[in-house]
């Protein structure tokens, strides 16, 4: 093997080509791959998480919970932001460049012959790395959907649905039964099920297939979790546990859901052994750490940045929503970039509500929506640019900004991600 071939830089790329494969939908193909390098999922205990918008979060919080107790934490997320080994970590460290070398140069025959596509190869080595660290619980979140993504060759301790809105309709479908049934894939038989507040069409759905595989159902109430009049603290009140002034880490009445759904799992791990203190809950909240969700940025001199990946209406709305709630009456200026089929028009109808300058751009991936597509939703509007990256569009507003100002990252994954690794030239 070539030095080059065996270097990190190599390994990535290799991993990173896979994407050209798409996605595919399926377990078998999965599911033969973890079978040929010793079915690793099968060698940790986890906890496995689907659901439209929060997932992520919900992850973040459970993980910082589980890691507040003492237990060895491994933790699967998507997508990166800036680096590509923020998605599998355990303890709160990210996977070593060393293992991911190495596991691609074990592999790459097998996943180039086998056509493993780029998420099944994440999330085969996030598996294997988990098994060979031995660590005590992985937190493990759907990539897409949950029937059929890779993910799903899992058999948790305990499945998590956080909550099902409009997302990848052209996969999922275009309703939000035929969503809740591709979501509630996950649940397996026997094994508990906890879903966050959702709408009665999608926990109808959830209700049948939990009832048919007889897996037990525990459905967070709206009022079991209630604020208590300072910003995004919240008391919590469900079953048996009550806990009061809870602050989470992240902004957001949104993350006030998450958090009291990260509450609810950690009470239902205690008959199952684990020992969780109301403090490791408490102290895990408020020191989770999820980059990009109304994450703040401020420099001496510099507008106020605000990175939020929201990526669907849903997600739009849940940032509009806090932004009004911290800045009530004050317009940011928006930059702005989707993926390719995203539901446009309900986005940006949000987004409207709190923009004063919009600068539309292209994202620096394949998947990138046409920035003139996304314009015709924010037609007419005075002061909107279209731009060929964000780098250029956010350097353009910071430089026309005062310090007093404040500045809108969002619309994808890439969008916040281009930002952050290239924030230093921009600011």
């Amino acid at each position: 093997m070539s030095k080059d071939r065996g270097s990190y830089a190599s390994a990535l790329d290799f991993i990173m080509r896979r994407e050209l494969f798409g996605i595919k939908l399926g377990l078998e193909n999965i599911a033969g791959f973890l079978d040929r390098i010793g079915n690793p999922q099968n060698r940790f205990r986890s906890i496995h998480v689907a659901g439209t918008n929060g997932k992520g979060s919900t992850c973040a919080y459970i993980e910082a919970i589980l890691r507040q107790a003492g237990y060895k934490t491994g933790i699967f997320t998507s997508p990166h932001l800036v680096d590509y080994r923020e998605r599998i970590r355990i303890g709160g460290k990210q996977i070593d460049k060393k293992y991911v070398t190495d596991f691609v140069a074990k592999y790459r025959y097998v996943i180039s012959r086998r056509h493993i596509t780029f998420f099944e190869a994440c999330t085969a080595m996030a598996f294997n790395y988990f098994a060979d660290h031995k660590v005590d619980i992985a937190v493990v979140e759907v990539g897409l959907g949950g029937r059929l993504d890779a993910t799903s060759t899992l058999t948790p301790l305990l499945s998590i649905i956080t909550d099902i809105s409009y997302d990848h309709t052209n996969i999922l479908g275009d309703t939000l039964t035929k969503i809740a049934y591709e979501k509630a894939g996950i649940i397996k038989p026997g094994i508990p099920i906890l879903t966050g507040v959702m709408k009665a069409e999608p926990l109808a759905e959830i209700t049948r297939v939990s009832q048919e595989r007889g897996a037990p159902l525990l459905c967070l109430k709206k009022n079991a979790f209630i604020e208590n009049g300072q910003p995004f603290r919240f008391d919590y009140k469900f079953n048996d546990l009550t806990l009061k002034n809870l602050e989470p880490s992240l902004a957001g009445n949104h993350q006030i859901r998450n958090a009291a759904l990260a509450v609810a799992a950690a009470d239902m791990l205690l008959p199952m052994g684990f020992n969780l203190r109301s403090r490791d809950i408490r102290i895990g909240l408020n020191k989770a750490v999820w980059p990009g969700r109304f994450q703040k940025l401020k420099r001496p001199g510099r507008p106020l940045i605000i990175m939020d990946v929201g990526h669907n209406p849903g997600g739009i709305k849940s940032l509009v929503d806090c932004f009004r709630k911290l800045y009530p009456g004050r317009r940011a200026d928006i930059v702005i970039g989707f993926v390719k089929n995203k539901d446009l028009g309900k986005s940006v109808g949000f987004i409207k509500r709190i923009a004063r300058r919009v600068e539309i751009a292209r994202l620096n991936t394949h998947r990138t929506a046409d920035p003139e597509e996304i314009a015709v939703y924010f037609e007419p509007w005075k002061d909107m640019t279209i731009s060929d990256s964000v780098v250029n569009s956010a350097r353009k507003l910071v430089e026309s900004s005062g310090p007093d100002d404040i500045i809108i990252i969002c619309g994808s994954h890439y969008a916040v991600g281009d930002f952050m690794a290239n924030q230093n030239k921009i600011l």
